[in-house]
């Protein structure tokens, strides 16, 4: 089960991924992603909602990596991750979005937090 959001007035996308993620859920993501991503203004934020993950078919990993370096081509400014108790989830993504490119990961355990930290302008830079 996946969610995609865009918020325009805060140039924030809105991922939810819960359970466990197939190849096919994780090809239609990415689609939703890439259309999303054309409302939304350079140096947007991503919240990436995975409390609820459990984990993805181990053939989704190239999906996360092209969608990591679509974020950075389209100048993503933060990501913030909400993590859940799955370990080997949240393993997987740290694995998968480790690029040459540095992206601005901050891991969060909820969603309220993670609003909070990309509201704080004195967090702009973080």
């Amino acid at each position: 089960m996946h969610t995609v959001k865009i918020d325009t007035q805060k140039n924030r996308l809105c991922i939810t991924l819960s359970g466990v993620l197939s190849l096919q859920e994780a090809i239609k993501v990415q689609s939703e992603i890439i259309s999303s991503l054309d409302r939304l203004q350079p140096h947007f934020d991503v919240i990436n909602d995975l409390s609820k993950y459990i984990h993805g078919d181990e053939s989704a990993g190239t999906i996360l990596q092209s969608v990591t370096r679509l974020f950075i081509d389209k100048k993503v400014k933060r990501v913030v991750r909400v993590v859940g108790p799955s370990k080997t989830g949240l393993m997987q993504f740290a694995k998968y979005s480790q690029l040459e490119e540095p992206i601005n990961i901050k891991y969060l355990p909820t969603i309220e937090e993670a609003e909070e930290f990309l509201s704080d302008p004195a967090t702009e830079n973080t």
